[in-house]
C-alpha cells in the first residue's frame, strides 16, 4: 500500500459532520488505506463515550473508515498536548503518510507550530487563572487566536508533535462544513430529543438499541472511591495536585449528583474538563507511573477493519506491534484499559476486553 492516511477522533458518537469528513478524503486523496485512531470508553474532556469503543468501531467501519486502532486512555483522557503526543506516537508507529484534520478555518499550521516550538520555553504561567485561559492568552500574546476553534487547538498539537519529533509524517486539513456537533448530538440524547437529522441512520440505530452512557451512571462510584480512601491514597492518584484531595474529601459527602460535585470542587485555577479527567483518574486509580509507563511502551489495539484494513494488516504485522485479542500476555500491556473497561461495564453489562474480537466487515 502507498498511500496510508490517518485520523484521529472519539466519533463520540459518529454524526453527520464526521460522515461528510470521511467521505472528503476518500474523494479527496482516494487514500489506499484510512486509519483512525479513536478513543476508548473514556473521552478527552473526562467522559464516559456516549456508545461503548466497539459499537462506535463499528460504526466507523461501517461509514467509511477502513481500520480503528484504539487510542489508550492514557492518552485520550488528557489535555490537547498531551492528547496530541500519544495520538502521533500510534499513527507513527502504524507508518502513515498522511495525518488528515479538520479546521474551523484556513491557517498556516506548519508555520506556528514551528513558531511555538521555538518560545514555548518563554511561557508563564498566571495562577490567578486556570491553564486553558493562559494558554489562550498566551497563544493571543503570539498573534494567534484560538479563541472557541477545538479543532484548530487540537490540530496545532497534531503538528507541534510531528515537528518536535521529526515524524515522517505530512499533514492535509479540511475545512468543517456545516454545524454540526457531538456535544449537541449527546445532549440531545439524553433529552430525549430526536437526533434523526444529526447522524446517520446506523448510528441512530445503535443508539436506539444501546444504553448510552453519562457521569450521572458513575458518580455513586466515584463518591464511594473518595469516601473509602484516604488523603494520602488520594494524593498518590495521578495530576492531584495542590491539596485538591481535601477538597473532594470535604465535597463528596455534601453533594449528590456529579455536576454539583463539580460545581463545589472548581475555581479560577481549574476548568471544569481539567476536573473531569481529575475525576476519571480518581475513580479509576490511575497512578502517574502507569500513565508514564504507556507512553513509553505504547500499543496498538485493533477495534476493527475491513477489508483493505485486513490487507494493511498482514502487509505490516511483522514490524507492528499488534493486539487484537486479550489474553495473559495482553492482560499484562493492557492492565490499565482493562481495569478502566472493568468500571464501564458495571454499567454496559458488556464485554469489553476478554472474549472481544475485532469487528470485520466483510472480511474474506
Amino acid at each position: 500500500m502507498t498511500k496510508i492516511y490517518g485520523v484521529v477522533a472519539e466519533f463520540n458518537p459518529f454524526h453527520n459532520g464526521h460522515k461528510i469528513f470521511i467521505d472528503t478524503i476518500k474523494q479527496k486523496y482516494h487514500p489506499d488505506v484510512l486509519i483512525a485512531v479513536m478513543s476508548g470508553n473514556f473521552v478527552q474532556r473526562g467522559d464516559f463515550a456516549v456508545l461503548d469503543k466497539w459499537d462506535r468501531a463499528k460504526l466507523a467501519i461501517d461509514l467509511g473508515v477502513d481500520l480503528v486502532i484504539e487510542l489508550p486512555l492514557a492518552f485520550a483522557v488528557q489535555p490537547a498536548e498531551l492528547f496530541a503526543k500519544g495520538a502521533m506516537k500510534l499513527l507513527n508507529l502504524l507508518e502513515i503518510d498522511t495525518l488528515i484534520f479538520g479546521t474551523e478555518r484556513e491557517f498556516d499550521f506548519s508555520k506556528v507550530a514551528q513558531r511555538l516550538l521555538t518560545v514555548d520555553d518563554q511561557f508563564e504561567q498566571d495562577y490567578q487563572q486556570n491553564s486553558a485561559t493562559n494558554l489562550t492568552s498566551y497563544y493571543q500574546s503570539l498573534g494567534i487566536d484560538i479563541t472557541n476553534l477545538p479543532n484548530q487547538m487540537l490540530g496545532l498539537n497534531y503538528v507541534q508533535q510531528i515537528e518536535k519529533y521529526h515524524y515522517s509524517i505530512n499533514f492535509q486539513t479540511i475545512l468543517r462544513k456545516g454545524d454540526f456537533s457531538a456535544t449537541k448530538v449527546r445532549t440531545d440524547v439524553n433529552s430525549g430529543l430526536s437526533i434523526d437529522s444529526e447522524v446517520p441512520d446506523l448510528t441512530n440505530q445503535m443508539i436506539n438499541k444501546n444504553q448510552t452512557y453519562t457521569w450521572d451512571n458513575f458518580y455513586p462510584y466515584l463518591r464511594y472511591q473518595i469516601i473509602n480512601s484516604d488523603v494520602s491514597e488520594l494524593h498518590s492518584i495521578y495530576q492531584m495536585v495542590e491539596g485538591l484531595e481535601y477538597k473532594l474529601k470535604k465535597e463528596v459527602v455534601n453533594s449528590d449528583n456529579f455536576e454539583d460535585f463539580l460545581d463545589r470542587v472548581k475555581s479560577k485555577r481549574y476548568t471544569r474538563a481539567r476536573l473531569r479527567r481529575l475525576m476519571i483518574y480518581t475513580l479509576l486509580n490511575v497512578k502517574p507511573t502507569e500513565i508514564d509507563n504507556i507512553y513509553k511502551n505504547p500499543y496498538l489495539r485493533v477495534l476493527g477493519f475491513n477489508e483493505n484494513g485486513r490487507k494493511y494488516l498482514n502487509e505490516h504485522k511483522k514490524e507492528l506491534n499488534l493486539i487484537a485479542k486479550v489474553g495473559k500476555k495482553e492482560a499484562q500491556t493492557l492492565e490499565l484499559e482493562i481495569r478502566a473497561d472493568q468500571i464501564f461495564q458495571l454499567q454496559s453489562k458488556k464485554a469489553q476486553d476478554f472474549g472481544k474480537m475485532p469487528y470485520m466487515k466483510g472480511v474474506n
